[in-house]
């Protein structure tokens, strides 16, 4: 009967089933007799081991327990054990480890070296140190001992690996540790060369010093004695100097600027009325001040202390004792301490009355001069403007320009007449002040307008911000403002330019004029509002005037509790300025 294809299949099917429970039975039998301790079994994950836990237990324990990592190898470097202590190492299962070729955990470049020292060392024991590669991607420095295992069920290749990270890094900082060792060894030695070199180099300089402070306590004998004989000439000179000061009458004074304490001597005592004996204060010295000076006093005084600028200044005194009125100057400057700052002020006191009475007397010449002058100046202005009718009646031009030509240099004359008569007047207190709230801008507009339409020289251009209004004598100011006007046409080029203008700064209005003329030497913008004081050089020849323009619109702006300043540089022009303080409109 001819079998089926089914059953042919069911057939060999049953063979092979035999065969494996034949194979089965045989390894349960080598396990059961001890023949077998350990399992190879090919599975879906590759070749995996399976050992016995009855096998060799201590030897296993053992091996466990090891801090080295340890491993076994065939002849294709497949790992055929390995304990924990490798896994750990490589940061892997142990499952994972198992079965693995052993290469795989070296880099590319040592896998050569590891091949070769592997299949060396199943000839003879080998030792060897490289890098391996664990799990992380981190290498780690190894040595490998290697040895040729002969075991019943074969020979394989028995490596022991020791991490050598530790060692290494110990090594490493031993050998930086010897190296800083050595670096100061040879820096001590060469400190102590530089040290024997440093002693005997100042043990030498030392030696020079001696001789030299020798030969300087010569020198200090030498100038002590010169020293004796300049203060002896210095004490000498001091004595000539009382002798001078008494002699022109001259006090003088020291003011301590930290402390407020005064020296003052007998005749500055005596000039002032102050008492002969005992301390003086600086209060007690202010207080002969005549009261409308001293405020003006203080303030020259204080730009003295807080400036550096040197104090020249003349005031009136009430004789504290007598009662007497008495004209006093006063010039002193800063003194430097130790510490080379300012402490002190020195200056010296004499008395100029009799100088004062000279000056006004020739004030008083000069306003009586000034004064009968006017008359026959007023009397030629009106006929020579008679004159002129008649000359333009007759058309007679050459002595209607000769006549135009009289009537401006009397007008010069006439102002300079009135300049001298307002400077006696001042100086002698006579030119009163009439002061009334004006709003400046009004003031500033009408002067320039009428200056504008009498001048026709330059281009004079103005804004003037409204709404300022200061104390003011509008006479006394607009003189002022006329003034300064005047010299920018003086001292400017024809048909330049000349801006006027005001503006608020803090609390005071400020009046500027700038002009494009000749400019001013800085060394004698200071001098210029002085009297009499005039610019000495070649321009200024053509220029006619005698210095006291500036000098009397100096005094009306600070009779007005104000300041006139001025900024200039030569060739490029002039800026004129003046502040006076605001009041409430109302």
């Amino acid at each position: 009967m001819q079998k089926s294809s089914e059953h042919i299949r069911l057939e060999r099917a049953y063979e092979e089933l035999r065969i494996q429970l034949e194979e089965a039975n045989d390894i349960i039998h080598a396990i059961r007799s001890g023949e077998v301790d350990a399992l190879i079994v090919n599975g879906q994950d590759g070749h995996q081991l399976f050992t016995l836990k009855s096998a060799d237990h201590t030897y296993r324990i053992f091996i466990e327990q090891m801090t080295e990592s340890a491993l076994t190898l065939d002849e294709s470097y497949r790992v055929l054990y390995c304990n924990s202590q490798l896994a750990r190492l490589l940061g892997l299962p142990l499952e994972k480890v198992i079965g693995l070729n052993f290469l795989a955990f070296f880099s590319t470049e040592d896998q050569a070296f590891v091949r070769e020292t592997i299949d060396g060392a199943w000839e003879v024991d080998t030792k060897a140190e490289v890098d391996i590669i664990n799990s992380s991607g981190t290498s780690l420095a190894v040595q490998l001992s290697l040895k040729a295992l002969n075991l019943d069920e074969g020979t394989s290749l028995s490596v022991i690996i020791t991490d050598l990270s530790e060692l290494k890094k110990n090594q490493l900082l031993l050998e930086t540790r010897n190296r800083e060792l050595e670096a100061a060894r040879k820096n001590a030695d060469e400190l102590n060369e530089n040290l024997e070199n440093t002693v005997r180099l100042r043990t030498q300089e030392l030696e020079t010093i001696n001789e030299k402070l020798a030969a300087v306590n010569d020198l200090q004998k030498e100038v002590n004695g010169q020293l004796k004989d300049a203060l002896d000439a210095l004490r000498e000179s001091e004595e000539n100097l009382q002798s001078a000061f008494d002699a022109a009458e001259l006090g003088s004074c020291n003011l301590d600027i930290k402390t407020g304490r005064v020296e003052v001597s007998e005749r500055f005592r005596k000039l002032c009325g102050l008492p002969l004996e005992g301390e003086v204060s600086w209060t007690m010295v202010l207080s002969s001040v005549g009261t409308e000076y001293l405020s003006a006093l203080q303030g020259v005084l204080q730009d003295c202390i807080n400036l550096g600028k040197p104090l020249d200044y003349t005031y009136p005194i009430k004789h504290l004792i007598s009662g007497e009125n008495r004209w006093m100057r006063i010039v002193g400057k800063l003194k430097k301490g130790s510490d080379g700052d300012f402490d002190s002020f020195y200056a010296v006191l004499m008395d100029v009355t009799d100088q004062k009475r000279d000056e006004q007397r020739k004030n008083d010449f000069i306003a009586m001069v000034s004064h009968e002058l006017k008359t026959p100046l007023t009397s030629m202005k009106g006929y020579i403007q008679v004159m002129q009718l008649k000359a333009r009646g007759t058309m007679n031009g050459f002595a209607d320009k000769a006549l135009q030509g009289a009537e401006r240099q009397i007008n010069k004359m006439t102002g300079m007449i009135n300049g001298f008569l307002n400077l006696s007047r001042l100086e002698s207190g006579k030119m009163l002040m009439d002061f009334q709230p004006i709003e400046m801008s009004v003031l500033l507009k009408e002067v320039v307008e009428e200056y504008i339409a009498t001048v026709n020289s330059h281009n004079i251009k103005y804004t003037f911000q409204p709404g300022f209004f200061v104390n003011a004598d509008r006479d006394k100011l607009g003189h002022v403002v006329n003034n300064l006007i005047s010299n920018a046409v003086k001292y400017s080029p024809a048909d330049s330019e000349i801006t006027i203008d005001s503006y608020l700064e803090g609390g005071t209005a400020v009046f500027r004029i700038m002009d494009h003329g000749m400019g001013i030497n800085e060394n004698d913008i200071p001098k210029l509002f002085e009297r009499f004081y005039r610019v000495e050089n070649n321009r200024m020849s053509t220029v006619a005037g005698f210095g006291i323009g500036l000098y009397l619109s100096a005094e009306i702006i600070q009779r007005h509790g104000g300041k006139i300043w001025a900024e200039s540089q030569l060739t490029k022009g002039s800026v004129f300025y003046f502040c006076l303080p605001l009041i409430n409109p109302e």
